[in-house]
């Protein structure tokens, strides 16, 4: 469970930093802004804070498919208002009605980016297992 939990936060954390870094250049291509050299640190240290949850949530084994759904909800809103949080404090820009929109819907795409990279990667390695176990099998009934 321990090793489950750092791969995930690392692969949470690449691909949520990946995501927001494309999110603010988007941005601050569309706003005109120039960019202070510490943000990347701030993003960096967002990407890490908001991967904590998701490797947690990963680690979870809820049986129930209405539960699942609800912590995935319970996740998203702690990411949304986590990421609020944190545009507060490191000052990115002034919170808003406009801007919390804005904010929503970008966590929504860092969201969906996450959730679909992290599927891929699953589904390749479970079709790697699948065939390394079919060949397992394969030579132990030709011995």
């Amino acid at each position: 469970m321990i090793k489950d939990f750092w791969t995930s936060l690392l692969h949470y954390f690449v691909n949520i930093t990946t995501a927001t870094l494309f999110v603010t250049a988007v941005y601050l291509t569309i706003s005109g802004h120039q960019m202070n050299s510490v943000i990347l640190w701030e993003i960096l240290l967002s990407g890490f804070i908001t991967a904590l949850p998701s490797a947690f949530l990963v680690c979870l084994d809820a049986k129930n498919g209405r539960i699942l759904l609800l912590l995935w909800l319970a996740h998203f809103l702690l990411i949304f208002f986590t990421t609020l949080i944190l545009i507060e404090i490191f000052g990115w820009y002034k919170i808003t009605a406009f801007s919390i929109l804005l904010t929503f819907m970008a966590v929504v795409v860092i969201y969906i980016f996450t959730c679909v990279t992290h599927y891929i990667v699953d589904r390749k390695h479970a079709e790697i297992m699948n065939q390394q176990l079919k060949k397992r099998y394969s030579k132990t009934n030709n011995d």
